[in-house]
């Protein structure tokens, strides 16, 4: 029954873009009408009403298209892998904490490979390369400082 739709459209000589800009919702709507067997009758009324696709229709959906506004590009976000006031959890013995024991992160040095984070647990304190502190640590997602 989705191929039927389809085909009918395609018969008529529309593209599903120019289908869906001509009766006013996204392609991804038109396909996911299609697919539902228990669509609304008015779906396949549409569809059957529709004129065949004239050049002038073309012609006018291109004009459409080129008038509507382009979306605004977003921002581009920025997320730091730590943040000094991260809190960590110890996953295995590291040392300065046995497992499940709480911490945080009190400092960071280097960059990329040759990051290192200090961790601040209630026995002590000491510098992890990133790999190392992946190994015994956990972030919980929160942080002390918000």
């Amino acid at each position: 029954m989705t191929n039927y739709i389809a085909d009918k459209l395609r018969l008529k000589g529309w593209s599903m873009s120019s289908a869906a800009l001509y009766l006013g919702v996204s392609r991804q709507r038109l396909y996911t009408v299609f697919a539902d067997p228990g669509r609304a009758r008015l779906w396949d009324c549409a569809i059957e009403g529709m004129p065949a696709c004239t050049p002038e229709i073309s012609q006018s959906l291109q004009a459409l298209r080129a008038r509507r506004p382009k979306a605004a590009p977003r921002p581009v976000v920025h997320v730091e892998e730590f943040e000094v006031g991260d809190v960590v959890m110890c996953t295995k013995h590291a040392g300065i904490a046995q497992e499940d024991d709480e911490g945080h992160i009190a400092g960071l040095r280097g960059s990329n490979a040759s990051l290192e984070i200090l961790v601040v647990m209630p026995d002590g304190q000491d510098w992890f390369p990133r790999a190392l502190f992946y190994d015994h640590f956990a972030s919980t997602g929160l942080n002390l400082h918000r």
